[in-house]
């Protein structure tokens, strides 16, 4: 048993945001351990983050180099996170990331986003909580019905960044798509 075994979107989310999951196709997805990662890309990532870390809880946002990824820097995403109140940006999106959803979030407000004319901003926002909350590498992966271009499913690693301090600023991520 994994410690995040029957755990989904659907039931990690409020009632309000697990609809809206359900309603955009996305509700199957769900955390994992870094070992249920088909892709070899995002463990890279994850490798990125520990050698950042230099053997603290968390690695400092100074310490967030993408020459360090270069040939994987088309997946990612990276999210900018404010508090009082919580909140967060899409500062920079990967081309495959757009690809995979038909459009690019960079410099959009998590709270401003829409798919498929479905506001989708509440539920994001409360996935990106969970995950800064989570202080450490989260990966999840499952079936997505909001991707386009024929993608039907999608692995991704969230890897949280500080201030140097118990704060979280940054939140790198980086997905993979499967038709």
């Amino acid at each position: 048993m994994g410690m995040y075994d029957e755990l989904t979107l659907e039931n990690l989310l409020s009632p309000e945001s697990a609809a809206i999951a359900r309603k955009i196709g996305t509700e199957k997805i769900a955390p994992v351990g870094l070992d249920a990662l088909e892709s070899d890309a995002l463990r890279d990532f994850a490798d990125f983050w520990n050698k950042a870390r230099d053997g603290m809880p968390l690695p400092c946002v100074t310490r967030l180099d993408p020459v360090q990824i270069p040939k994987h820097l088309s997946q990612a995403i990276l999210i900018n996170v404010e508090h009082d109140p919580l909140a967060f940006q899409f500062r920079l999106v990967g081309d495959g990331p757009v690809q995979a959803y038909g459009f690019n979030t960079a410099g959009m407000d998590v709270m401003d986003l829409e798919v498929g004319g479905v506001p989708v901003g509440k539920m994001m926002h409360e996935v990106y909580s969970w995950i800064a909350a989570q202080r450490k590498i989260v990966a999840m992966k499952g079936p997505n019905a909001a991707l386009a271009d024929g993608y039907k499913r999608q692995e991704m690693v969230y890897l949280p960044f500080s201030d140097g301090g118990s704060r979280i600023v940054r939140i790198l991520g980086a997905a993979v798509y499967y038709r």
